[in-house]
């Protein structure tokens, strides 16, 4: 990867894609921390009202993903997720000043998360096609690393600080400085707007209707790719309600609330680039069997803080755990850039998404309750075991064990396309 740093960094879109999305995920490193603690301090609420305002954000991003890959094709992917970027600053600036003004309430920020989670759904099918039109195929495995890099060291430190912030000076300045992260990534990225696809004209001639039955085509005709949104449905069921509602409970009720919970996902984010520079020197032949092998760790990090161990076990677990998403992410999309056609990525991408984030919502609503009515330990002991389940089951799948990773393969990489708002 870092051979290839000096010619994608004379890029000057890719060097915008990188800073932007370095940026933006200074914010998304904080937003866990201050939103659940946040919620959970108003007056009268509970790990239910969490969930509601967690479910608010994710139900429309289910709902208009399909939608949103369309919307990406037909427009242009760097309007798209620069424009969303813009809006959603001013979208997560208004939560910020209802903590700020002492008049933020659950319902208001359902509302709030609404409108974050339709601008999501727009900005990830686009987000996700933007590559292959700043840089060439030959580069597409290297630029996915340094993105990930990127994005994950700019996570890391904002969980590093965004615990402190919370606990010293309230959720609303956390939030508040998210806003500005994403407003700075959108204007950043709005430079790139004269990237456009190349069937962009083609693409308006063609109905939505249209457009999504070729994009279903193209997805269901691929075992592997359905096999594996299959899979995340479940994981991304468990983790989302871990992360966003049970992880957050069980630390105020355990642990040391949100420092030992900002401590945690500053562990997970160090293992998000350990695993990005795992990716650079492993690059194994059966991609997705590698992959799916690594996921379990990631049902042992929920089951450590349902436990709980304690908290510098669970951060050693969560570097691990944080190794295991990126490896996986860096694998996944190399096979996926790699294996759809570049005219069709955002259309394909959507459908991923919406199947892999499908139970989510399911799994943010039931989360409080269930916390409530069982306890947030048994709640996670649950969510544990199902991601293992999920992860050992997709290996089942021939398609998984054995698709050949392509990007390796000289004859193949030359005419090949290359290629969480959050």
């Amino acid at each position: 990867m870092f051979r290839d740093l000096p010619t994608l960094w004379k890029i000057k879109r890719y060097r915008f894609l990188l800073t932007a999305r370095a940026i933006s995920n200074i914010g998304n490193g904080m937003s866990p921390v201050a939103l659940a603690f946040g919620v959970l301090g108003l007056p009268g609420s509970t790990p239910a009202s969490l969930s509601l305002v967690t479910t608010a954000q994710m139900v429309p991003i289910v709902v208009f993903l399909l939608i949103g890959g369309v919307v990406a094709d037909r427009f242009g992917r760097a309007q798209v997720v620069g424009t969303t970027d813009i809006i959603g600053s001013i979208a997560v600036g208004v939560s910020a000043i209802l903590f700020l003004s002492g008049h933020a309430t659950v319902p208001l920020l359902c509302v709030i998360a609404v409108i974050i989670g339709i601008l999501n759904a727009l900005w990830w099918p686009a987000f996700a096609g933007l590559l292959p039109e700043i840089v060439p195929p030959e580069l597409i495995s290297p630029a996915l690393s340094i993105q990930g890099l990127s994005a994950n060291l700019g996570f890391t430190i904002g969980a590093s600080i965004g615990g402190a912030i919370v606990s010293i000076f309230g959720a609303g300045w956390a939030i508040l400085l998210d806003a500005a992260s994403f407003m700075i990534a959108g204007l950043l990225v709005l430079q790139l707007k004269n990237a456009a696809t190349s069937s962009a004209t083609d693409e308006h001639r063609e109905s939505m209707l249209a457009q999504l039955k070729e994009g279903w085509k193209e997805f269901s005709s691929r075992r592997w790719l359905v096999t594996l949104v299959i899979s995340f449905a479940f994981i991304n069921m468990c983790f989302e309600g871990f992360i966003g509602v049970l992880a957050p409970v069980q630390m105020k009720e355990q642990l040391g609330g949100a420092k030992d919970m900002g401590l945690m996902l500053f562990a997970f984010g160090l293992g998000s680039i350990s695993g990005v520079l795992v990716s650079l020197k492993f690059r194994p032949k059966f991609p997705l069997r590698v992959a799916m092998m690594s996921m379990p760790v990631v049902g042992l990090f929920v089951l450590a803080v349902a436990i709980p161990l304690p908290l510098w076990i669970i951060a050693i677990v969560a570097v691990g755990a944080g190794i295991s998403f990126d490896l996986f992410f860096v694998l996944w999309m190399t096979t996926f850039q790699t294996q759809i056609p570049q005219e069709a990525l955002s259309r394909v991408s959507s459908y991923d998404a919406f199947g892999s984030m499908l139970f989510a919502p399911i799994g943010l609503l039931v989360a409080g309750p269930l916390a409530q009515w069982i306890g947030a330990r048994d709640a996670l002991f649950i969510a544990g075991s199902i991601v293992l389940l999920a992860s050992f089951g997709s290996l089942l799948v021939r398609d998984i064990r054995d698709i050949e990773s392509v990007v390796n393969r000289p004859e193949i990489t030359k005419d090949s396309p290359s290629t969480t708002l959050a």
